[in-house]
């Protein structure tokens, strides 16, 4: 008796907290299509804008200075496993050469990490990824299928 009534509570007040803030958000992976082409396509426009070809190649291989590549196996094992708002802080950082009010902003870094996503062959879907840090903090960030989009 005593613990249809505990189960029964529990499950009011689940009701009563989704019923007040709606459904708990669902944790997503970077391979559930959770960005769109054009939203890719201003994430280029921004990379080319900032010069980070500069810096980490010209097809993002990695640069002479030992700066990581930001495609394939190496990006995918130093970031896998992590959530897309560490990823958008650290491109917030880029250039890392330039003084915080020259470098990328925070509006912008799920741009690029769409534009990165996508270059790295995870799938597009049909709405953009948000620029609010807790949305991102939602996705995690796994392996693509084998295959890679090119430009």
């Amino acid at each position: 008796m005593k613990r249809t009534v505990i189960v029964v509570l529990l499950s009011i007040a689940g009701f009563a907290m989704t019923f007040t803030y709606g459904a708990l958000p669902q944790a997503r992976t970077v391979a559930d299509g959770v960005y769109t082409t054009e939203q890719s396509d201003r994430g280029l426009k921004i990379i080319d804008d900032y010069g980070c070809r500069n810096c980490h190649g010209n097809q993002f291989e990695g640069g002479p200075e030992e700066q990581p590549p930001l495609l394939g196996e190496q990006f995918v094992t130093a970031w896998g496993g992590r959530k897309l708002d560490e990823l958008a802080e650290k491109i917030t950082m880029m250039p890392a050469d330039q003084s915080p009010q020259n470098q990328i902003r925070p509006a912008a870094a799920p741009d690029v990490i769409a534009f990165l996503l996508r270059w790295n062959g995870y799938p597009p879907g049909k709405s953009e990824l948000p620029a609010d840090p807790a949305a991102l903090k939602l996705i995690e960030i796994v392996a693509p299928a084998p295959q890679r989009l090119s430009y």
